[in-house]
């Protein structure tokens, strides 16, 4: 085996519990570049969320984001794949979350959408601090929506009965599923979406193989892609059920994992 690309998810792997690179990991991945191996952020994100750690790790070649609703190619900003909720079922879910209390992020292709009230108090919507600062400010109100164009809704939800409502009420909508980020934060997709389909279709679009890519990850959103993906990292943080379908088990995210992983477990697939 002989790997040719290597993808990392960003919350609870790459990045700190603090949403932070370290140069640890930065420095890994400039020496796996010079290897020839291409590095992939593979994540629930939108590309404007994860461009401070897509441009630090160098991974500037193509980007799937939003659990496998967008694939773009960097260099030329063609988009290979994008999906997105009919407005029928955007509208359905509003009022469900609306009607539970809990906060919530309508994602366009381009931008960010939540209640103007949340707006007024971010602090109040469960969210890291380090994203608060970083992209709040371009967090737009509900009434700037025309076209809702969702990709996705993002969620955060710390009550358990809330949690297990919302499960439900979810389940009974057929076009949708409901997927785990990072505890208590959700993101409900268009059904058949995720980051392994991602995966399948990058490496078709580029002619690789899958057992010539490496995958790492901690959450329920990366279980298909490391199914996929001919090696299977999982953080040592990651849930029990992730690390099940993993072939090696790497440091947390806050103890460099990744940076572990990087020069401690490829190199034997190189």
């Amino acid at each position: 085996m002989s790997l040719k690309m290597v993808v990392t998810d960003l919350d609870g792997t790459l990045l700190t519990s603090t949403d932070r690179l370290t140069q640890a990991s930065v420095n890994a991945f400039v020496s796996l570049k010079q290897q020839g191996i291409l590095p992939v952020v593979a994540t629930g994100r939108m590309l404007s969320e994860a461009q401070f750690a897509v441009e630090g790790i160098g991974a500037t070649n193509y980007f799937m984001g939003m659990n496998g609703a967008q694939t773009v190619n960097l260099q030329t900003q063609e988009t290979i794949y994008q999906k997105t909720l009919d407005l029928t079922t955007a509208q359905t879910l509003t009022d469900i979350l609306d009607e539970l209390g809990v906060f919530y992020q309508i994602y366009s292709h381009t931008s960010v959408y939540t209640r103007q009230h949340w707006l007024s108090d971010m602090s109040a919507s469960g969210m890291k601090a380090e994203y608060i600062r970083r992209f709040a400010s371009s967090i737009l109100p509900f009434s700037q929506v025309d076209e809702l164009g969702a990709v996705k809704m993002f969620v955060i939800c710390k009550d358990a009965d809330k949690q297990q409502v919302m499960r439900e009420r979810l389940a009974a909508l057929e076009s949708v599923i409901l997927v785990s980020s990072y505890p208590n934060y959700f993101e409900i997709l268009p059904k058949g979406l995720n980051k392994g389909d991602a995966l399948l279709r990058l490496c078709s679009h580029l002619g690789i193989a899958l057992h010539e890519v490496a995958a790492i990850g901690d959450s329920d959103n990366d279980i298909e892609i490391l199914s996929q993906a001919g090696v299977a990292i999982a953080m040592g943080n990651a849930y029990q059920r992730v690390k099940e379908v993993a072939d090696h088990i790497a440091p947390s995210n806050d103890d460099d994992g990744v940076a572990y992983a990087l020069t401690h477990i490829i190199p034997q697939y190189l």
